[in-house]
């Protein structure tokens, strides 16, 4: 999802989405920089991600839905 939205942000609509988007950046930070795949809290640190990410995905979709209804 998270790179389904990079690619598909018209230049026009990324300054819309830049607060949003700096958002699943930083949740995902740490998933980055320190968990691994057995780490201790990787299931709160997975779903907090899903959920960042999954609420741009959505909003990204209203708004490209809305744009070709128009």
């Amino acid at each position: 999802m998270y790179n389904n939205i990079l690619a598909t942000l018209l230049p026009v609509e990324k300054p819309l989405l830049s607060d949003r988007i700096e958002r699943i950046n930083k949740a995902l930070e740490p998933g980055i920089l320190e968990l691994k795949w057995n780490s201790d809290g990787i299931n709160p640190f997975i779903k907090n991600a899903m959920d960042v990410v999954t609420d741009v995905d959505e909003l990204v979709r209203l708004m490209k839905d809305n744009v070709r209804k128009m």
